[in-house]
């Protein structure tokens, strides 16, 4: 689970940091930096587990299109990332908080191939400790042929020789920590598209593969008590959702060689994923994500979905995440670890959501060298009777005024 998250020189992002609970919802008008927050945690997360140059692909912009524009309009040459982990599953008297930091740069032709290297990486535990992480480009040539990602790296080169067992198992853990985070911008088009028989079991961002992914999810949650797994679960609360829908099953077909989802309603069986409505498959691929372990991402839930079924959604979504404590690392092996983050336009999750887990995303004006430049910033939101400047936060909290504007639509005089 992510607790904390600290960006500095990726999109629009200047000494940028934000603690995380378990649940959190991004508010903010559009181009404030939501998207771009969702596209650091991407790309750092493919990076760390499958190599820069598939980061790369996997972003949104060119390779130096990922570095800050200054005010002056040029472009930071270096960017930095830092993520506070809270590890589950972990050996008793093994600590579970850890802090992973990697620097980038923008490589020249002249000092080596133009785009993206990595300098240095870093693990710090509770109390200072360093594990030593070694970028070292030799390994590429012992590895397979395809980019390994930043800790492939450093998995090779522990495995290589004598390490402590605790150390490389660390390793491991935080390496499937950032191998689970999922990031959705679903679209309708694919999430109405039969799966291929046979083929990814995994949820493609735009939420393709859902039939086969929901399958998957079932065989591997499955039980003698439980036969469906979570899809059991994942019914029931689609239809608590969605009143026109009364079932859906996953349908194997060998004849046309693909899965498909069926719906049935109250009136009609055997309906195609290709006539239910956007917001049934949207909230379908979101309950999926939901019941499945780690930290997911998912862009403005409330496409295509009615507002009092996005307040039912978001409550919902609170009761399924994992508690961020130590206590709930220990037992993440009998409880799933869940993490959710939306990002959102819609005034409902004012409502709907503990203010303690809102954070209000808005574009800010800072100096560099007499050079204004325009930066994403994060402020919370005050409780009820607190002050709008909180000791040690950058930024000030959001007032009341501000809020009733993202109530109205209103934007924020530029």
């Amino acid at each position: 689970m992510i607790t904390r998250i600290e960006i500095d020189g990726f999109k629009s992002f200047e000494n940028f940091a934000i603690d995380l609970p378990p649940f959190l919802v991004l508010i903010g008008t559009n181009a404030s930096g939501k998207s771009n927050l969702l596209d650091a945690l991407n790309f750092i997360s493919v990076a760390v587990t499958r190599g820069v140059d598939a980061a790369v692909a996997e972003v949104r912009g060119d390779p130096r299109g990922l570095f800050r524009r200054r005010g002056d309009g040029t472009r930071a040459d270096r960017m930095s990332f830092a993520l506070e982990f809270l590890l589950a599953e972990l050996p008793q008297g093994v600590p579970v908080h850890w802090r992973y930091e990697v620097d980038l740069s923008w490589a020249e032709p002249e000092d080596a191939l133009e785009g993206i290297v990595a300098l240095k990486q870093r693990l710090w535990g509770p109390h200072g400790n360093e594990i030593a992480l070694e970028i070292s480009p030799e390994l590429q040539t012992r590895l397979p042929k395809r980019e390994p990602g930043l800790l492939e790296l450093v998995l090779f080169h522990k495995n290589a020789g004598p390490v402590a067992a605790n150390d490389r198992l660390v390793l491991r853990h935080l390496w499937d920590e950032f191998a689970r985070m999922r990031f959705l911008h679903l679209e309708a088009g694919s999430l109405r598209r039969a799966s291929e028989l046979g083929g990814p079991s995994h949820l493609d961002s735009t939420g393709r593969d859902l039939p086969n992914y929901l399958r998957s999810l079932a065989r591997e949650t499955a039980s003698d008590n439980l036969p469906l797994g979570v899809l059991g679960e994942i019914k029931m609360h689609l239809v608590g959702l969605v009143r026109e829908i009364s079932d859906f099953q996953i349908v194997e077909d060998e004849r046309r060689r693909d899965v498909r989802l069926e719906f049935s309603s109250p009136y009609e069986k055997g309906l195609d994923a290709e006539f239910a409505s956007d917001g049934t498959l949207r909230m379908l691929a979101i309950l999926a994500a939901l019941h499945d372990r780690g930290t997911v991402a998912v862009e403005e839930p409330e496409n295509g979905v009615f507002p009092e079924r996005l307040r039912q959604l978001l409550r919902l979504a609170t009761g399924l995440v994992t508690g961020g404590t130590e206590a709930a690392a220990s037992s993440a092996g009998e409880a799933p670890h869940r993490q959710v983050i939306f990002t959102s336009h819609s005034p409902v999750v004012l409502d709907a959501v503990p203010r303690e887990n809102i954070a209000f995303l808005d574009m800010t004006t800072v100096l560099e060298g007499g050079v204004a430049s325009r930066v994403s910033r994060v402020r919370r939101l005050r409780e009820d009777a607190g002050s709008v400047r909180v000791d040690g936060e950058r930024w000030p909290r959001v007032t009341d005024s501000e809020l009733d504007r993202f109530r109205a639509g209103v934007e924020e005089p530029v």
